[in-house]
Order: structure tokens, then sequence, then C-alpha cells
């Protein structure tokens, strides 16, 4: 069962994304913070779904740059899915290596599809 840790300070949309994929067989650790984050990598996470603005002036991106410098307790390749409302954070995610990119609102429905395709490139890449 693939594990996904979904960061989004909007607890609605966690609670909402966390549902969806466990009805989809996905095992979700939903958290409203990056100290939450941080303390829910365990053995095994397949992907991060991670909002960019997050409360108190946290940014996804900080979670996806200790991801891909090796300083997450994950593989640096494991997917990042960066989600944001600004279409202008689409260059700087991707840039800074985002598996993928996704202006909100994204349609709920395709999340699996995008999870899979991110973590089976994840684990070939």
């Amino acid at each position: 069962m693939p594990k996904i840790i979904v960061v989004d300070d909007d607890t609605t949309n966690v609670m909402l994304t966390q549902m969806l994929l466990e009805l989809e067989g996905y095992s979700v650790a939903a958290c409203t913070n990056l100290a939450q984050a941080y303390a829910s990598i365990a053995e095994g996470v397949d992907a991060f779904l991670v909002d960019v603005n997050l409360a108190r002036g946290e940014s996804g991106l900080d979670l996806l740059q200790a991801v891909r410098a090796g300083k997450a307790a994950v593989s640096p390749n494991t997917a990042v899915i960066i989600t944001s409302g600004d279409l202008r954070r689409q260059q700087e995610a991707l840039s800074l290596g985002a598996t993928s990119f996704l202006l909100k609102p994204y349609p709920p429905d395709s999340l699996p599809t995008i999870l899979k395709q991110a973590i089976a490139g994840a684990h070939h890449g």
C-alpha cells in the first residue's frame, strides 16, 4: 500500500484529500505544518503532496528542498507533488525538483492517477 504524506494548512483540504486517497488504497499521513510532515516520515514513504503556502510563513518548497538534498529521512528521489493556487510558483517548484505541480483547485479525481505516475517515475528515475 503506497504511503503518502499530505501537507496543507487547510484542514478541510487535508481531510478531503486523505479520504479520497484512502478510498483509492493509499496510506495517508495528514499534516498541517512542516513539523508534522517531518514527524510523519517513516520507512516506505512513496510521495509527498505539499501545498506551497503553509501557515506561519512556512513554505512547502522547504520540504521539497530538504527531500532533494537528502536532509529528510526518505530517498532524495521520492516523488514530491507541489500544489498552489498561484501558477507563478510552478516554475520555482519544478526548478527545485518537484515531480509535478498542481494548480489549485485541481480536480480531486485526477489525483490518484497523478500520484501513481509520480511514484512510478520516482522509482525508475
